[in-house]
């Protein structure tokens, strides 16, 4: 039971020393309700962390709180949300690989980096990570076959996803049968270095799976937006294999 209680508080004093480096101060009432203590407990926390030596200084009064004074450990990150999914898809792949050096701590790391945004930036990036898996089941490296475009076909991918804006695209199938489509890019799936769309298709008037790596053109309907589809991943086949970031 103490060794439990002192994971927790441990738990919760970095999630604590994460909220305070992200913001230029928190009232003690929003600190609480964040980290589900009592009064008592918080300031228990913030007095023990002063004595450790963090620079936490507090205001009283009118737009007030309590706040962690100049550059203390990690510099603030000032990235977009779009650059955070990219360090945290970054850290899901490496994760995804299995190596048995220095990969420990990644679940850990992750956490910690979400938490250390604002709250209104993590809400963002909340819902973005929930639409992109990994697998730790690779595919063989000889099957992918991206084109020279390949960079720009996938910028234009990823803008359409994160804006949930429809693409027109010129796609090869297996059989190398060349159709051009309407789609809606709902989520990302990459079985390494492979990756898929799972996508409405407006063509078949259903959900579809489509290689990226086999997208020859694309242009973005710039006008047509769209709603995410749960349904599409719902009871998947795939889903026992793939995990979100």
């Amino acid at each position: 039971m103490a060794k439990t209680n002192f994971k927790s508080r441990v738990e919760r004093r970095s999630r604590l020393l994460g909220m305070l480096r992200s913001e230029q101060h928190w009232t003690t009432s929003d600190l609480r309700v964040h980290l589900q203590v009592s009064q008592r407990t918080l300031m228990r926390e913030l007095a023990s962390l002063k004595d450790e030596g963090y620079p936490i200084e507090s205001d009283r009064g009118r737009g007030g709180g309590v706040r962690l004074a100049g550059r203390w450990g990690i510099e603030r990150l000032m990235l977009s949300h779009k650059e955070v999914i990219e360090l945290l898809l970054a850290l899901a792949i490496v994760e995804s690989l299995n190596f048995p050096f220095m990969t420990s701590n990644l679940q850990v790391i992750k956490q910690k980096l979400y938490q250390a945004f604002p709250e209104n930036q993590r809400s963002k990036v909340s819902r973005i990570r929930k639409r992109i898996f990994v697998s730790k089941h690779f595919r063989s490296a000889a099957a992918y076959q991206p084109s020279d475009a390949h960079i720009d076909i996938s910028q234009a991918i990823c803008e359409s996803f994160l804006e949930q804006r429809c693409l027109n695209i010129d796609y090869i199938s297996e059989d190398k049968r060349c159709s051009s489509r309407t789609i809606e890019p709902h989520y990302l799936m990459l079985a390494w270095p492979v990756w898929y769309i799972v996508a409405w298709d407006h063509l078949r008037n259903a959900p579809r799976i489509f290689r990226i790596d086999r997208i020859k053109n694309t242009k973005k309907v710039a006008s047509k937006s769209f709603k995410l589809r749960p349904e599409l991943i719902a009871d998947d086949p795939y889903e026992h294999h793939f995990s979100s970031i």
